[in-house]
This record gives structure tokens, C-alpha cells and sequence, in this order.
């Protein structure tokens, strides 16, 4: 028994690492991918409109996938047991039939629920977010971002990928006056160029920088007090 749980860890190692998401279905993630993405683009960019999305990919974790698989396994484990019964193939008694059938219906609930409530299902998704945004030449620009999101559908970067309609290469993406601590400017590649565009993405406020107390004005009386005791401290010098 031990050793053909083994073995079947080992098959489903194997159909991760082939091929996972042809094996789970990702249409739901896809959807709460794209409705993140058209928020954080709403709260970071002064305007865009005319969005598209394209290439969505979730990277599921191998233990949510493996978890993915246990629970269809027994499914189709229930489902050959009750064709078997239908189709007169099962030779044990009705009572017995009864008994194993609620074994199997049981255990497969109890493994659904832990996929369905799996906490850590990817290490990211990822998706290509197309936007004409509001530029400082005061035109459009149809920019590509390729969006990454973490395990819980919040935009943790956003590269710019390319772009179609700049006027030059100072053309830059107006972001939304609202947004506090909420841009930072990071590294992006544009046709295997290093180039360094204003990338805005989701994190903490940045601490903003303590203002230092302007100097204090100096009366009148004070300098003449100050001048008096420079005088003297400098004659006291030359002794």
C-alpha cells in the first residue's frame, strides 16, 4: 500500500511538470486577474480606456495541484463504481456496494473541500494588459504591461513591454495626482533594452522624508551680541 501511494505521488510529480494548466481549469482565476488589473489601472493612471488582455497564465503551486488531482481521482473512482453497479460488472452484495460507495463519496468530499479551500494555490499569475493611457505629450499611448499578481489577485508589478503611438522616446505615462506613496520607478525592458519608464506598482506608502526645521531669523541685537563675542574670541587668537 505504501509503496503504490509512493508510485502515485510520483505520477502526479510527473503530470505537473508536464503540463498543469491544461489540467486545472484557470477560467475563474482568469476573471479575478482581469477585474484586479482594471482596478489597480484605474487608481494609477491619470486615464486609460480601450483595454484588452492577453497570454493569462497561473503558476499553481505543485501541492495545490497535486491536491487538484487526489480530488478527481476519487471522483472518477465513485463514478467507475456506480457504472460498474449499473452495468452488472460488480459481483459483491448490495450491502457491500452501499458500504464501499459511501467510503468513496466521503473521502472524495473530504479532499474537494481541502482543494477548494487550498490556501496557497500559485506562486503568481500573470497576464498582458493592453491600455491606451494618457501621456505628457497629451495624446494616448497604446502600452503593453505585463502584469504579475500574487496568490491573492494583488498587482505586485507591472513592466512596460511595449508600446505603439509614442511621439518620442520622452514620451511618459501620466499617473493619477491621487496615488500617494504608491509609484515607484523600477527597471523595465522594452525589445531586450534596458530602458527606465515610470512603472507604477501596488506597495506600502513610502515613509516621506522628515522636513528639517528651517534656521531660526537672527535679530538685531543678537548678530551685535555674536559680532561682540567673535571680536573677542578673536583677539584672545592672536595673544
Amino acid at each position: 500500500m505504501k509503496s503504490l501511494s509512493l508510485t502515485l505521488l510520483f505520477l502526479l510529480c510527473s503530470i505537473f511538470t508536464f503540463s498543469q494548466e491544461q489540467e486545472i481549469d484557470s477560467s475563474e482565476d482568469e476573471k479575478k486577474v482581469e477585474k484586479a488589473v482594471v482596478q489597480w489601472a484605474d487608481t494609477t493612471f491619470l486615464s486609460h480606456s480601450e483595454y484588452k488582455f492577453e497570454k493569462f497564465h497561473a503558476f499553481y503551486t505543485e501541492e495545490y495541484f497535486i491536491s487538484v488531482m487526489r480530488s478527481r481521482m476519487y471522483k472518477q473512482r465513485v463514478e467507475d463504481l456506480k457504472e460498474s453497479k449499473e452495468k452488472g460488472r460488480y459481483k459483491k452484495s448490495d450491502d457491500e456496494y452501499a458500504k464501499e460507495l459511501k467510503e468513496l463519496e466521503s473521502a472524495y468530499q473530504k479532499i474537494q473541500t481541502e482543494a477548494d479551500n487550498f490556501k496557497f494555490r500559485v506562486s503568481h499569475y500573470q497576464i498582458s494588459f493592453w491600455s491606451n493611457i494618457q501621456t505628457n505629450d497629451g495624446i494616448t499611448v497604446y502600452y503593453e504591461h505585463i502584469v504579475k499578481l500574487d496568490n491573492d489577485y494583488k498587482v505586485t508589478e507591472a513592466v512596460i513591454n511595449s508600446s505603439i503611438g509614442k511621439k518620442s522616446d520622452k514620451t511618459e505615462i501620466l499617473y493619477a495626482k491621487d496615488v500617494k506613496g504608491g509609484k515607484k520607478k523600477v527597471k523595465t525592458e522594452v525589445n531586450d533594452e534596458k530602458v527606465e519608464p515610470s512603472v507604477t506598482l501596488i506597495a506600502k506608502p513610502e515613509t516621506e522624508e522628515k522636513q528639517t526645521t528651517a534656521p531660526k531669523t537672527e535679530t538685531k541685537k543678537e548678530r551685535k551680541k555674536r559680532l561682540k563675542a567673535e571680536k573677542k574670541a578673536a583677539k584672545k587668537a592672536k595673544k
